[in-house]
C-alpha cells in the first residue's frame, strides 16, 4: 500500500481530484490546515521536550512486557 500527501492550492483543483479518486474507487482521508490549530501544536511540542526518563527503561520494558502477558 502506498500513501501519498497532496497540498491543494485551490477549492476547484481538490474537487477534481476528488471526484477522480472516488471515481477510482481510492481510499482517502482529508485534514484541511485550518483543522489544525497552534494549541494543539504547542501542547505537543512541549510533551516532545519534556522528553522521558530513561534512568531505568529495563525495568519498565520488563514490568510492560509482564503486563501485557497478564492480560
Amino acid at each position: 500500500m502506498s500513501q501519498i500527501t497532496l497540498e491543494l492550492k485551490n477549492s476547484e483543483d481538490e474537487l477534481l481530484l476528488l471526484s477522480l479518486v472516488q471515481r477510482l474507487g481510492i481510499s482517502y482521508s482529508m485534514l484541511k490546515k485550518e483543522d489544525v490549530n497552534e494549541e494543539s501544536l504547542d501542547y505537543h511540542r512541549r510533551i516532545i521536550e519534556q522528553g522521558v526518563d530513561v534512568a531505568d527503561f529495563d525495568a519498565f520494558l520488563q514490568e510492560f512486557n509482564t503486563s501485557r502477558k497478564d492480560g
